[in-house]
């Protein structure tokens, strides 16, 4: 397969685990109030920490839903035949990781600090310990479709699509989106 080609799917792949993540952490956000209620009382010190999941909580779905609508630009300057594609997908895809990490350190499971094992077990019925697998596995995999995008688009026959525009490269690129849609010129 065309090194542009698979980079581009790799794009997409990260872009949709972001968006993912997005939706995950919307669900537990709209459902927040639902389970802080039915898990009163809460102690002043949980009642501030489940604050502060929820504020992370929003963070990471502005965080996430804007991760995705960048990669979503980035997917679709991925095809386009401009010698300064790569450097511009290499940059985004670096800001995209540098973002990941501020999700890491701003991440709701930072924010819940208990004290014993009781109190831990009460606040994990407001953030779920599936959570946090679904967190990591957004990060690792975002960061793996990165570097792997980057990388092929390193290649020669990436290089020969983008600086020389060569008609007799055995994939000619997108011509159009409908005919991506139709499955031509794969």
């Amino acid at each position: 397969m065309h090194p542009v080609r698979v980079a581009f799917w790799l794009v997409i792949s990260a872009m949709v685990l972001t968006a993912a993540q997005a939706a995950v952490a919307a669900w537990l956000l709209v459902r927040f109030d639902a389970r802080y209620t039915s898990g009163a009382p809460w102690t002043l010190d949980e009642n501030l920490q489940l604050r502060a999941v929820e504020d992370r909580l929003a963070v990471m779905l502005v965080l996430f839903a804007g991760l995705s609508l960048l990669l979503a630009g980035v997917a679709t300057a991925v095809p386009r035949r401009s010698p300064h594609t790569r450097l511009v997908v290499s940059v985004a895809l670096l800001l995209v990781a540098d973002a990941l990490l501020l999700g890491v350190v701003f991440s709701p499971d930072s924010a819940l600090l208990a004290d014993s094992e009781a109190q831990e077990a009460h606040l994990q019925t407001m953030l779920p310990l599936w959570y946090s697998g679904v967190h990591a596995t957004v990060f690792c995999g975002v960061i793996v479709a990165s570097v792997l995008a980057v990388l092929r688009l390193g290649r020669e026959p990436a290089a020969d699509y983008y600086q020389w525009h060569d008609p007799a490269a055995s994939w000619r690129g997108f011509t159009s989106w409908l005919d991506v849609a139709r499955g031509r010129n794969m």
